[in-house]
């Protein structure tokens, strides 16, 4: 985030998922208490959020530096429309990210009451992926502000 490079910020988000990944995975295969698959899905969702809203910062950052010298009114008037941008997509990707975490926690609650056989655990698997990466999609699905429309 320091460095200001989109690039860095995707590369250790992307290295933070693998690592939590590489620890349920290193813990399963070593026998070890793992954590709960509460706790992995909130890990996994707040890396996403930090990542999503780092970016965020960043446009920020970039559509308020031209402005920094400037004291005009239409400037004040870009920096306030810009912070007020912020503050809603920060907000939006939090509940986003409150309600992605809800949905697939209830999906592995109903997933632990549902008995699954040997020869469904492809099927299972392949809707869970399909779940995490609709899940990932949505989280980091860039969003720009809407243009307000204004009846005549």
């Amino acid at each position: 985030m320091r460095l200001g490079n989109r690039a860095t910020i995707y590369a250790a988000s992307g290295s933070l998922l693998l690592l939590i990944v590489w620890g349920k995975v290193a813990g399963d295969l070593y026998g070890l208490p793992g954590p709960d698959s509460a706790v992995l899905l909130l890990q996994f969702m707040l890396v996403i959020f930090l990542m999503e809203a780092s970016i965020t910062v960043l446009t920020l950052d970039s559509a308020i530096k031209p402005l920094e010298r400037k004291n005009d009114d239409l400037s004040e008037s870009a920096r306030m429309r810009a912070v007020g941008w912020e503050q809603v997509q920060l907000f939006n990707l939090g509940k986003l990210t409150a309600a992605s975490f809800v949905l697939s926690l209830g999906l592995l609650i109903l997933g632990s009451l549902v008995s699954i056989s040997f020869n469904e655990i492809a099927f299972s698997g392949v809707l869970v992926l399909a779940a995490v990466v609709a899940i990932f999609v949505l989280l980091t699905y860039r969003r720009e502000p809407e243009e307000r429309r204004r009846s005549a």
